[in-house]
């Protein structure tokens, strides 16, 4: 028996992040019903305080992995930082329409955009990638590269 998906309250959006899990359910509370038209990259700061900041910015993404693209993602984000506290790091969240087991595409996006992260030293927290049915851990990344 399939259960249906639920997302926990959108209040719980900014609460603490102790963990990859905690990271899981605050793009579930922040992404609400399931279902996307395009292939889009969340963008999301959490805090010194570990808990997201009330900003989130969308990057359209292409059907293919583009390693200058996910540069100049990063270049935007290093620049954005500056003005958040130190100690603030970047949640990201592949979102796309389909169904079924993570893709190899979603893989090299998330190889591309942790490559540039550590070019630019910016430290991001664990990636997911949600699509129509499921959200789902894509890469942990490991804190303090």
């Amino acid at each position: 028996m399939t259960h249906p998906y639920l997302p926990p309250p959108i209040e719980t959006a900014t609460d603490p992040i102790h963990s990859t899990a905690d990271m899981g359910q605050r793009w579930r509370a922040l992404m609400g019903e399931l279902g996307f038209g395009q292939r889009l990259l969340w963008v999301g700061f959490v805090g010194p305080d570990r808990r997201m900041i009330k900003a989130l910015s969308q990057v359209e993404l292409r059907a293919t992995a583009n390693a200058d693209l996910a540069d100049e993602v990063m270049t935007g984000v290093r620049d954005v930082l500056a003005d958040f506290p130190d100690g603030t790091s970047v949640a990201l969240l592949l979102t796309r329409p389909g169904v079924g087991p993570v893709s190899g595409l979603d893989r090299q996006w998330a190889a591309l955009l942790i490559e540039a992260a550590r070019r630019h030293r910016v430290d991001i927290e664990p990636i997911f990638r949600a699509h129509d049915e499921s959200l789902d851990l894509l890469e942990q990344v490991p804190v303090g590269r």
